[in-house]
């Protein structure tokens, strides 16, 4: 009888250390699905989010970073607007500058960028063209889109462009400089997203500035030394006797 006694309290004893176990499994594993931005948009009021958006919420990162594929080529904006009509807004050109802003209608924090986008004018960095980028009507309701967009938001349903920029969920922001992305990430406010842009372009001015910068300080070296423009050490040639019109005679 003693044996069985405890026989049952060693069984108890180890179902426990079992239990806890399996609780400190569970436990780390949600903290680190929240790490990875899992339930995000639950915690944020999710509940009221509308039914037919797949779009998942993205994991914030603390601001704005700068572009991972500076040299990459962006594509052109290609999709419906939310009145039907096909729409195609190039990225490229010689001053062309574009904001791309993915946002989702069923995103607690995008419905903040909505707001603030819908009641009124936004200071876009470089003087950008605010475009916002939905999925598609397979994945968003237009009339939705519609309502959100008023009369202020320019918005593009686009799934191909989600595809296109590789934009891991949203909000998501991609600020394209004649073809070339400059700065892209996400945010939970628009001045967040303003200021860090804003770095972005001032940066990618910088670095075609300093080619010019450096002409510069080369000919100023140069006069420094008393070589000035049409000094005979600029020209080789003449000195081996070879000008534009052939052997000296």
């Amino acid at each position: 009888m003693l044996a069985v006694v405890v026989a049952e309290g060693v069984a108890i004893a180890l179902l426990a250390i079992l239990v806890v176990g399996l609780l400190r499994s569970h436990a780390l594993i949600l903290r680190a699905l929240h790490e990875l931005g899992a339930g995000l948009d639950l915690e944020k009021g999710g509940a009221g989010r509308p039914t037919g958006s797949t779009t998942a919420p993205l994991n914030l990162q603390a601001g704005v970073v700068a572009a991972g594929r500076p040299e990459t080529g962006a594509a052109d904006v290609v999709g419906r607007s939310v009145h039907d009509e096909e729409v195609s807004i190039p990225v490229s050109g010689p001053g062309r500058r574009t904001l791309v802003a993915f946002l989702s209608s069923g995103c607690s924090v995008c419905q903040t960028f909505w707001d603030e986008l819908a009641a009124g004018p936004v200071d876009v960095p470089g003087g950008a063209r605010l475009v916002v980028v939905a999925k598609g009507p397979e994945e968003e309701s237009t009339s939705r889109l519609r309502a959100l967009a008023g009369d202020r938001i320019e918005v593009v349903q686009s799934s191909g462009a989600w595809t296109d920029y590789a934009v891991p969920g949203s909000p998501y922001f991609v600020y394209v400089d004649d073809g070339t992305i400059i700065g892209e990430g996400s945010s939970t406010s628009w001045t967040q997203v303003r200021d860090l842009m804003g770095q972005a372009v001032n940066d990618a001015k910088a670095a075609t500035r300093g080619g010019r910068d450096d002409l510069a300080v080369v000919d100023r070296e140069l006069l420094g030394a008393g070589i000035h423009p049409g000094h005979p050490s600029l020209y080789p040639e003449r000195r081996a006797g070879v000008d534009a019109d052939g052997p000296r005679t």
